[in-house]
């Protein structure tokens, strides 16, 4: 059951990025919310992977939970459709409910992909709208990848069984196996220890993310049309949805 005093509120771009802050999960039990279904390129839902671990942890799935494919966010990023973000964010804040105060961890601004940044910015965004209605909101972020930097707040360090479970979920997650391999490779102590940081991001200062490489090498290898950039397609959407938080 929901703490009715604080509701912890977990916002990230793709499932399975719960797998990063596994024990936090099962400590806090928030309420998830998954932008895309993490399908990619690949056209392939991953949610129901991540439904299983939500329910396991005795956590629940939010109103946005991985329903929308990340070809349609993409296309929404490229026409400026507003109505799409603003739409989503309403669905978000209508489901959260009335609390005392709120606990939000978002995926954190790395530059990798644009839905991080942009579950990063939505998490900014829902903490000023809980705020303006007067709601204290705290808002931490959780390191999709290594690019994410930030201030350490919380760190939780996993004894066997936690680290155990959190073992186990990974392995159970076939999408990400490799992935996952990858990263104890490089990050040995990535099982043991689960971080939390804070960022202070200034999303009006023009930026030259990593995405925007990738995303023109995928258009020369044929995989997408066109790109994303951050000052024609990611800057106008964020920059109107935070103009709204102080109407």
């Amino acid at each position: 059951m929901q703490n009715k005093q604080t509701l912890s509120i977990l916002l990230l771009a793709h499932p399975g990025h719960e797998l990063r802050i596994h024990h936090w999960v099962e400590l806090n039990k928030p309420l998830v919310f998954f932008l895309t279904d993490g399908s990619g390129s690949k056209e392939q839902s991953r949610t129901h992977y991540s439904r299983e671990i939500i329910e396991k942890t005795g956590s629940a799935a939010g109103a946005i939970f991985g329903d929308i494919s990340d070809r349609l966010w993409y296309e929404a990023l490229a026409r400026h459709d507003h109505g799409f973000f603003a739409a989503v964010i309403a669905s978000i804040e209508a489901d959260i409910g009335e609390h005392h105060s709120y606990r939000i961890v978002a995926d954190a601004r790395d530059g990798y992909n644009p839905i991080h940044d942009l579950a990063s910015a939505m998490g900014a965004i829902l903490q000023k709208r809980l705020s303006a209605g007067g709601k204290p909101a705290e808002l931490l972020f959780s390191a999709a990848t290594a690019g994410a930097k930030g201030d350490r707040v919380c760190e939780l360090v996993l004894d066997e069984e936690a680290r155990a479970r959190k073992l186990a979920a990974v392995a159970r997650y076939l999408p990400l196996v490799d992935e996952a391999r990858s990263i104890l490779k490089q990050y040995p102590a990535a099982m043991d220890r689960e971080v939390l940081i804070s960022q202070v991001t200034d999303w009006h200062t023009p930026k030259n993310p990593e995405w925007e490489e990738i995303g023109r090498e995928r258009v020369a290898a044929g995989i997408y049309q066109s790109c994303l950039t951050y000052e024609d397609h990611f800057l106008p959407v964020v920059s109107k949805l935070f103009e709204e938080c102080g109407k």
